[in-house]
């Protein structure tokens, strides 16, 4: 399972509400971000939401990416 900054990530790429209050379980985020990924490819246009700072500073300090 991806990290919970992953898929804040991939979550404001595919424009789904990220926040705690609607998803306080990673598993129930990750399966709204396959769905809206998925339903993507039928739509030819997109909108995505602004990255939080604090994920962007987790994300480039981290040694992996």
């Amino acid at each position: 399972m991806p990290s919970r900054n992953d898929l804040v990530l991939r979550a404001c790429a595919v424009n789904v509400d990220y926040t705690l209050a609607k998803y306080q379980n990673d598993s129930v985020l990750e399966q709204a971000v396959l769905n809206a990924e998925k339903n993507l490819g039928a739509s030819s246009t997109a909108t995505t939401l602004a990255v939080p700072a604090v994920v962007k500073s987790r994300v480039a300090g981290d040694k992996n990416v």
